[in-house]
């Protein structure tokens, strides 16, 4: 949870940065990319829900942080605003395919008797990692280097793809 709120807080961060300092592209171009992004991860709700609720949690997990780790580690390769966009979109698309898997996730795995507590606790794990991953990007941009930093976040996304993989059960109950 930690990992995976990192990444995606991370990269809402990382994308306009890396577009302004790296690429220099202007505010209306770094919008429209952003813009187009979070289309492509709205778009991507519904089939989550489905391959959720279809086949396992940890089947939208998963490829959600798998595909966002690789987008972000394929970043600092980009070039323009074309391979800006192409990235992000694809950043996004593993977004959206985990759209509201850490709260069904968490729904799932709390206990009956401690619900509340459960998922109080298992959210603010998750907002730790939130708030983390624009802490991580700023001290590791200053320390060494934006490219840097973006490794570490989508580092952060492997380890989430490691955690859920073979560490948490899959909590989806067929009938």
């Amino acid at each position: 949870q930690i990992f995976g709120q990192l990444i995606r807080s991370g990269v809402v961060v990382i994308v306009p940065l890396y577009a302004a300092e790296v690429l220099g592209l202007k505010v209306e171009s770094i919008g429209l990319i952003v813009s187009i992004a979070a289309a492509v991860d709205l778009a991507f709700f519904y089939p989550a829900g489905l391959i959720m609720d279809g086949h396992g949690r940890k089947y939208a997990i998963v490829p959600c942080f798998l595909i966002q780790a690789i987008g972000l580690g394929l970043l600092p390769f980009t070039y323009n605003f074309s391979s800006l966009l192409m990235i992000s979109a694809l950043i996004s698309l593993g977004n959206g395919l985990g759209s509201g898997s850490m709260l069904t996730l968490g729904s799932d795995l709390a206990p009956e008797d401690s619900r509340a507590e459960f998922l109080s606790l298992w959210r603010f794990i998750g907002d730790l990692g939130h708030t983390g991953g624009p802490l991580v990007v700023g001290t590791v941009a200053a320390l060494a280097t934006m490219q840097f930093a973006i490794w570490s976040v989508s580092a952060a996304g492997l380890l989430a793809v490691l955690v859920f993989a073979h560490y948490v059960p899959e909590t989806l109950k067929k009938h």
